[in-house]
């Protein structure tokens, strides 16, 4: 008998909300509303994102000694920011349309995206101009303006949120999928592009090594529109323990392989080779998914050594260390003696950075229509 999907009514068992399926029919399921594994993702993507670029000057600059291999696997590990935030986009809006209409849909995204991100790119264009000088000052010619804005040229780390929001932007298109077919065609949407994109042409990648070349003319350009279905998919789908243990394993042969296939490039053309990284890459999306669905499915482990209130508190401040922690990085770099020549800086650094961004974010939220920047 085939299998169906029924999505009509909701039941509560386990600490699930089921959508009540009759006997032998697959369950699909959701967590409860208040998604606290979210605010989680949030925060540790946050952090992942200042560690990696306090950790790009070494990474960069390739050193053949043992130093370098720290390097790369703090790197590979904290590689999961970026695509977290996209994942945790398709967990949560995808049913937008559930709770409110189309015009407030994009009514909170310029609210929380857009008008932040155009704040944040003229005080630090006047940040960089002015105070760090690491910047010439642009005789006034809005073309200019709107050309440094759209190229990321005042800071490249705002190429993130142009993502973001071309990610919003098909976010109404998908969500507007009938309800009891989203979950198969999200499906199929993810594998489609999982393979097209992402499997083909690793593999057709990997045989260059061996002079042979192949051309692939079907890759799809949707960008990190799989991340949106993978982030639907992990929050919606019930996974068995025989499901979750497979993609676990998938993630860690994934990850080895982006660490691994790194290091051994790179000492072997002693540069850093970035061949196996890449946010669209196989073993990244592999690698993304499978442990954010890890976080999901152990996140009442993880709520018992920390106090879920301060989680969601932390996890609501997260928009604040993205604009925040490259101009205070770009400030500790004026006292290189002080902080950048410590092999430590990653870490100590990066986490302190962190804090302040944190701290300063709570302060600007405070501030009447200054905490408009940080939604």
């Amino acid at each position: 008998m085939n299998e169906k999907i029924h999505l009509k009514e909701n039941i509560f068992y386990d600490n699930k909300i089921f959508l009540n399926p009759p006997s032998g029919d697959k369950i699909i399921g959701k967590t409860n509303k208040i998604l606290d594994y979210i605010s989680f993702a949030k925060i540790i993507s946050a952090y992942g994102v200042i560690i990696l670029h306090t950790n790009k000057f070494s990474f960069d600059n390739f050193k053949n000694d043992k130093n370098w291999i720290l390097t790369n696997l703090i790197e590979q590990s904290f590689y999961f920011a970026v695509p977290f935030f996209v994942l945790c986009i398709g967990a949560t809006l995808l049913d937008f349309n559930e709770k409110y209409g189309l015009i407030e849909f994009y009514k909170r995204r310029i609210f929380k995206v857009v008008f932040p991100l155009i704040g944040w790119n003229i005080l630090s264009y006047y940040y960089r101009v002015y105070f760090i000088k690491s910047m010439k000052k642009e005789k006034f010619n809005i073309f200019k303006l709107l050309n440094l804005y759209f190229k990321n040229e005042i800071y490249g780390l705002f190429y993130s949120f142009h993502i973001f929001i071309i990610t919003y932007m098909i976010i109404p298109l998908l969500a507007y999928v009938e309800k009891n077919k989203k979950m198969m065609i999200y499906f199929y949407c993810f594998f489609t592009l999982l393979i097209t994109n992402s499997l083909i042409p690793f593999l057709i990648d990997l045989l260059h090594a061996y002079k042979i070349y192949l051309f692939w003319p079907y890759k799809i350009d949707a960008g990190y529109i799989i991340y949106i279905f993978s982030g639907y998919i992990i929050q919606n789908y019930i996974f068995s323990t025989f499901e979750k243990i497979l993609i676990y394993i998938i993630g860690l042969i994934s990850f080895l392989i982006q660490l691994l296939g790194t290091q051994i490039s790179s000492y072997r053309h002693n540069r850093t080779i970035e061949f196996h990284m890449g946010y669209l890459q196989l073993p990244t999306i592999l690698y993304c998914t499978s442990f954010f669905l890890f976080i999901k499915e152990n996140f009442s482990l993880i709520s018992k050594k920390l106090n879920k209130k301060y989680i969601n508190k932390l996890g609501s401040l997260t928009i604040g260390p993205f604009f925040l922690h490259w101009p205070l990085i770009e400030f500790f770099q004026k006292f290189p003696g002080l902080i950048f020549r410590m092999k430590i800086f990653t870490f100590y650094g990066g986490s302190f950075i962190c804090i302040i961004s944190f701290i300063l974010t709570y302060i600007l939220k405070k501030i009447p229509i200054v905490r408009y920047l940080v939604p």
